[in-house]
């Protein structure tokens, strides 16, 4: 029962450790993914070609910029607590090898002292052969072979523990090495970040003091955005009531349209990013403006900020089920996957033709980068039976 007990609590340590291990790993992990998309907005803000004309975006980018930043100050303060419970632990099995290895090799050195009272062969010899009967002989005999096994594995003892103290020290180096590494970034970003927001405030005033002009900026952008939004409604409204109405059997979904619906419900959650890389900065929803708090906005899907010359791809095997030029040269792509409907926005370029059947993560367009602000952003929704979805529950880990 000891055994069992013994074995099962050897088990759940190395589980620990494992799930340890995993949780360091996906923090470092996020660490990169955060770190990256710092750069990308980084890099948004420098290329701005007019900066006055752009004050507004590069206000947005640069909020967007310290909230990851401070994300990240999160992130690595629990990589340092995960290390600093690393090295304790680590500093207390030291100290217990330590001791063991003292107590072995004090042991060691007193068997090596009686040993060395002993060590003429002829006196072994003599002690075997003085015994009073041959049993007493033989017992003397295998006490000295047992004593020369004692003694070896007392050695192997030694060297074994002598090797865990050296592992234990190196892997304690290597931790200190990373606290100091991250404790150094640490630091970095702080002074930036104290620096950024200095900068946020002197726009943000510059903002406030002109807020009626960048107010009415956003009310025409958010125009714009609402008289597509609404195109595509009805478009969508149409369609779904098409297939919901009886009378119309041509509508109506096909048996392999059905499946669609059925597969696409079923991925929830893990359905692929419209483009290969990218960050959400616009959620779902009703929320104020980032920057001017007297604002809404209502966002009928998300808004992905990626890198120039991206193309979109589709999140799911579907049919096209309608495209729309736009004069300004801003094109949207809807496509149907039985009665939900994925719409890509913002694009310059269309691979695709009407009607035409698609696969999951078929590119199916351009996207336009704003010749102002620098942005390459894709406007992207997801519809279910007519009503728009929060498309951050069905891409996975968006």
């Amino acid at each position: 029962m000891r055994f069992v007990l013994t074995i099962l609590f050897l088990v759940s340590l190395l589980g620990d450790g494992i799930l340890f291990a995993q949780s360091k790993e996906d923090l470092e992990r996020k660490r990169q993914e955060i770190t990256s998309d710092i750069n990308q907005i980084e890099k948004l803000i420098d290329n701005s070609l007019n900066k006055k004309r752009a004050l507004l975006t590069n206000l947005e980018n640069l909020k967007f910029k310290i909230d990851l930043q401070k994300k990240l100050i999160m992130n690595i303060n629990n990589q340092l607590n995960i290390i600093i419970d690393e090295i304790e632990r680590n500093n207390t099995e030291l100290n217990k090898l330590l001791t063991k290895q003292k107590k072995v090799k004090e042991d060691y050195a007193s068997m090596v002292l009686k040993s060395y009272k002993h060590k003429s062969k002829l006196n072994r010899i003599i002690f075997v052969f003085s015994a009073n009967n041959f049993t007493q002989a033989y017992k003397r005999l295998q006490y000295y072979k047992q004593y020369i096994k004692y003694k070896d594995k007392q050695i192997k003892q030694i060297k074994l523990t002598t090797t865990l103290v050296d592992n234990v020290l190196e892997e304690l180096d290597e931790q200190k090495n990373q606290k100091k590494n991250l404790i150094l970034a640490n630091e970095k970003i702080k002074i930036n970040l104290d620096k950024e927001d200095l900068m946020q405030k002197d726009m943000i005033v510059e903002i406030r003091s002109d807020e009626k002009r960048f107010t009415n900026q956003i009310r025409i952008k958010q125009k714009q955005a609402q008289d597509i939004d609404k195109q595509i409604e009805m478009i969508i409204a149409e369609a779904t009531a098409k297939v919901k109405n009886k009378s119309l059997p041509e509508f109506n979904l096909t048996a392999e349209a059905k499946l669609i619906s059925k597969k696409f419900n079923e991925n929830k959650g893990k359905l692929p990013w419209p483009v290969e890389k990218g960050i959400v900065i616009l959620k779902y929803g009703k929320q104020p403006h980032p920057i001017v708090r007297t604002t809404t906005i209502q966002s009928n899907g998300v808004r992905i900020l990626t890198s120039q010359n991206q193309e979109v791809r589709a999140i799911f095997d579907g049919k096209v089920y309608s495209i729309i030029i736009s004069k300004n040269g801003s094109h949207a792509i809807l496509v149907q996957h039985g009665n939900f409907f994925s719409v890509y926005k913002n694009l310059s370029e269309i691979y695709v033709k009407k009607g035409e059947t698609i696969e999951t993560k078929q590119v199916i367009g351009k996207l336009i980068t704003n010749k102002s602000s620098g942005q390459t952003i894709l406007n992207f929704s997801i519809f279910k039976d007519g009503v728009t979805q929060n498309p951050s529950v069905w891409i996975y880990k968006m």
